[in-house]
């Protein structure tokens, strides 16, 4: 594709030599090149370099009158340039990295050349570039998921096609006459003979009526006021295939010689149009049910809490899971389960109403979102829809199976976040399940073991606050390759009154209060800086500490500045510490509260790490729109990687996606040393569980390490993880 665009170059600009040109610290060297024997030159010699420095269209009428270049090798020898324009191009990330050049070895070659057109091809050479990312990007999403996603994997061959068969053309509009001259490439986008005459009118109504008044009032301008333009439209070939394009133009004033004039490229970008609407089904369908996924229930739950805030109505949410599903599983094999969850989920698409929002929630649990406004009894006809669809007698390679389903309901007229309403669904259907299967629960929030479970567990967390008996255990961070301690976790534990400690998963209903994990958290970090010079001297080396915020953090007004107002009285600099939240965190009602907190911490030095990636609301869209350096990826899929394959594959994605977004992996809850190897040889650099080291008090952390004569090298490590995976 490079060399099409130097070839048409020395086309245009009559050059003898043409160039698409990189430069780095040492060297100058040709990504394309036409008229050139030479690959490279040093850096101290290049046009390019200069014209780099200049960052506009760069013209040396005649290098031998030019004392910057007079003594240049390459003027006065071989390949003797005399004439030279280039005009820089920038990489994806807007960095200058080179140029595209027209040479040649007679003085003052280009001035009666239309020079613009050298900026469109530049143009060009950079959306090719950005075209190469995507593909790169798109190919490693392929080769992590093509096992399991063959939605995934058609995606990424059309992708891969399209790179190799991507088209370009220009065109050129004669103001003057309003003659219409297009390239070959673009008489083969229209499926047209080359040499064809087409007017200005016929090339815009190919356009599709959708998109052809857009096209035709950009051109008018264009000719009319002298616009420049660019746009994405689709186009009907003569032989009735539909292309999608982008193409982009620009007047260009004329002089004596040439009358003005509009020259444009067009780009055939219909492959990579097809992958990319495929990529977004692949995101937002569950692959085996093709019903919505958690990251699009994700996007869909936040969009009716708006349309709940706005308009007054309740929201309601029910969560639905097949009873002994288990068992057809562990009697029949996940074949004949997977069969079972294809049927159900027909069945379930098919029986509710088109208005009612159906996803996968995982597993062989289903989530359902009725119509804003859904009473009580619009609910239980819902359920008596679904209970049928469930329950009616299916025959699966033979055999006949009959399943049952319990769900659970909340109905919510006040506006609370969406992690709150699904995790009372949750909560009403599995209390359905203990007193009755088969049946629809409503949530109680008056459960009196729960409300008795949450005041025990507040009280004994105040309590330890108020009797300094809370503090922070620290469980090492290990970088897996060369078995250094390059970070900690601080853990929340609590110790009794009778001398018993207690870990967060035993407080868990105080912490899912809101003001009580305020104050959970302002202890937590009062006992790091408390701790941190200690830690620092037991360990000089060490990066870094994490600690955890919670969803009330987040949303407390002036966290960040109290927080960082706390380490600086502490004297601990934010640059040394990690703040930990989950992706179900990151889905608040208000998540631009959210993202300022993390945003100014992370402006501040401190490092922000996405706890339990890969459960809850997992969503993509989260590494995007948040400032996340790290992921944890959660310890249920790393105790199953050695036996599940599916979580392997899951986890190999995972590992393989955050590297592309450079982002650091931390693999929680590993507990032997297969686990170990495998996210060594899948790539995961840092681990963290029991086998690597347990939470400890500061004093009786246990931070040596394997000796160096029992260290195993890197690429030892790598190996043997090799061979393990292998087995």
């Amino acid at each position: 594709m490079f060399d099409r665009i130097t070839n048409l170059a020395s086309v245009l600009f009559d050059a003898e030599i043409s160039v698409i040109s990189l430069i780095d610290r040492d060297r100058q060297w040709f990504l394309s090149r036409h008229g050139l024997e030479t690959s490279e030159t040093p850096r101290d010699v290049a046009f390019c370099s200069v014209a780099i420095s200049q960052d506009c269209l760069f013209d040396v009428p005649d290098a031998r009158l030019d004392p910057r270049f007079a003594q240049n090798p390459l003027v006065t020898g071989p390949p003797y340039i005399r004439s030279y324009l280039g005009r820089p191009i920038r990489s994806p990330d807007g960095y200058l990295i080179g140029t595209l050049a027209v040479i040649d070895s007679s003085p003052d070659k280009f001035a009666s050349f239309a020079r613009e057109k050298l900026a469109v091809l530049a143009g060009v050479v950079e959306d090719l570039m950005r075209a190469h990312r995507q593909t790169i990007a798109m190919t490693e999403m392929r080769d992590s998921e093509r096992a399991k996603h063959d939605a995934l994997e058609k995606a990424n061959r059309i992708f891969v096609a399209a790179e190799k068969a991507a088209q370009i053309g220009s065109w050129e509009i004669d103001l003057s006459t309003m003659d219409l001259t297009w390239s070959d490439g673009v008489y083969a986008m229209h499926g047209m003979p080359i040499g064809q005459a087409i007017t200005v009118e016929d090339a815009i109504k190919a356009y599709a009526s959708k998109d052809r008044e857009n096209v035709s009032a950009l051109v008018d301008a264009a000719i009319k006021k002298g616009e420049p333009f660019e746009f994405e439209a689709e186009l009907e070939d003569r032989g009735g295939g539909i292309r999608r394009v982008q193409s982009r133009g620009e007047c260009i004033k004329g002089d004596a010689l040439t009358p003005d004039r509009i020259v444009g490229v067009i780009h055939d970008v219909t492959e990579s149009h097809r992958a990319k609407t495929a990529l977004q089904r692949a995101a937002d369908y569950d692959r085996l049910t093709d019903l919505l996924n958690r990251n699009a229930f994700d996007r869909i739950l936040g969009e009716k809490i708006k349309q709940q805030r706005a308009t007054g109505q309740s929201l309601a949410v029910m969560l639905l899971d097949l009873d002994g599903f288990k068992a057809i599983n562990d009697t029949f094999g996940h074949l004949v389960g997977d069969m079972v969850l294809e049927e159900i989920s027909s069945r379930l698409r098919k029986a509710v109403p088109e208005e009612v929002v159906i996803a996968r929630w995982g597993g062989d649990e289903f989530v359902f979102v009725p119509p804003l406004g859904s009473t009580r009894a619009d609910i239980e006809a819902l359920w008596e829809i679904m209970a049928e669809a469930v329950h009616k007698p299916f025959v699966i390679s033979g055999r006949k199976l009959v399943m049952h389903g319990t769900a659970g309901v909340e109905i919510c007229h006040e506006v609370i976040g969406g992690r709150e309403i699904v995790r009372r669904a949750d909560l009403a259907m599995y209390t359905g399940k203990k007193r009755a299967t088969g049946t629809l629960g409503f949530y109680n929030a008056a459960h009196a073991k729960q409300h008795t479970e949450k005041l025990q567990a507040v009280a004994e967390v105040r309590d330890a606050i108020q009797g300094q008996r809370l503090f922070a255990a620290y469980q090492p961070i290990v970088d897996l390759l060369t078995d250094e301690v390059v970070g900690l976790e601080a853990l929340l534990r609590v110790k009794t009154r009778d001398d018993l400690v207690l870990t967060a998963s035993n407080v868990m209903p105080a912490l899912l209060d809101p003001h009580v994990s305020r104050e959970i958290g302002e202890a937590m970090v009062a006992d790091i800086c408390a701790e941190h010079e200690k830690i620092c001297a037991d360990l000089p080396a060490l990066p870094y500490i994490s600690f955890n915020a919670s969803e009330a953090d987040l949303l407390t007004q002036n966290y960040a500045p109290n927080l960082l107002s706390q380490l600086s009285e502490a004297g601990v600099d934010p640059a040394s510490l990690t703040l930990e939240v989950t992706e179900t965190m990151l889905m608040v009602n208000d998540d631009d509260a959210a993202r300022r907190v993390l945003s100014e911490l992370k402006e501040a030095g401190m490092q922000i790490a996405l706890d339990d990636f890969g459960t809850g609301f997992s969503s993509l869209t989260h590494l995007r729109d948040f400032p996340i350096d790290i992921v944890k990826i959660d310890r249920s899929f790393v105790q199953v990687i050695s036996s599940d394959h599916q979580s392997r594959l899951i986890v190999q994605a995972m590992i393989a996606m955050a590297q592309s977004l450079e982002i650091k992996v931390i693999a929680e809850g590993i507990e032997s040393e297969r686990q170990r190897d495998l996210l060594a040889y899948m790539g995961c650099r840092y681990g963290q569980g029991f086998l690597l080291g347990r939470p400890e008090a500061r004093g009786q952390l246990q931070l040596a390490r394997r000796s160096t004569a029992e260290r195993i090298s890197p690429r030892d490590l790598v190996a043997q993880a090799k061979r393990q995976a292998m087995r």
